[in-house]
């Protein structure tokens, strides 16, 4: 059983989450090899996407409404579920952004997903100490941004654009080897930290990590 699984929307994103977790469980040895993808389906002898299976946000709400999805949280210690909300107000996913805070985003983007999960709510109410939502707002690369870049404000829009700007060392192009390596610094437990600070949505998804594994 693993420790955690991630249903992500890119197999980029699953190695940010990862490498976000070991640097939060810092005592806890190994625990690369105890995180499974399982959306979409990732390919370690090539580092690449599992031939013939598909990502995107709209695989992942659909995962999410199968049985695979239901079978792979009675079969994990916990299951995370990530999703930007850049995506929040097309026509499939249908909410709407206007006047809400992050925290009001957030909350009506996993209502959504818990919907897609089980409309009735049975099966989510039943396993949602195990299930846990890294919803980045609008995107992942606004909780690796500051990493490479201190704003003063908090930045939630053209983050990929910005972090393709600001990281001087590293090419930044959507693939796992580069996300690995743009993400790296969360390894280690107090720069985590510290990043988390300058993003709340990014604050959200710790606060909801349970303490001890």
């Amino acid at each position: 059983m693993a420790k955690f699984a991630l249903a992500c929307e890119g197999i980029t994103d699953q190695i940010v989450i990862e490498n976000i977790l070991c640097g939060f469980y810092k005592d806890y040895d190994d625990l690369d090899e105890e995180i499974q993808p399982l959306q979409p389906p990732y390919d370690i002898t090539t580092q690449k996407q599992k031939e013939g299976e598909f990502g995107g946000w709209e695989m992942l709400v659909e995962y999410l409404s199968e049985k695979r999805f239901r079978d792979d949280v009675l079969n994990s210690e916990y299951v995370i579920i990530q999703i930007d909300t850049d995506i929040s107000e097309h026509i499939n996913f249908g909410v709407l952004q206007q006047n809400l805070s992050t925290e009001e985003l957030i909350d009506r983007v996993r209502e959504r997903l818990v919907t897609q999960i089980d409309s009735k709510k049975e099966f989510y109410v039943q396993c949602q100490e195990k299930i846990i939502f890294a919803i980045s707002v609008h995107s992942l690369e606004c909780w690796i941004l500051p990493i490479y870049k201190s704003n003063k404000s908090e930045k939630i829009a053209g983050c990929f654009e910005a972090l393709q700007r600001e990281s001087k060392k590293i090419k930044v192009i959507k693939n796992y080897t580069t996300y690995d390596k743009l993400s790296r610094p969360f390894l280690k437990y107090k720069e985590l930290m510290k990043i988390v600070s300058k993003n709340s949505s990014f604050q959200i998804f710790i606060n909801n990590l349970p303490a001890k594994i």
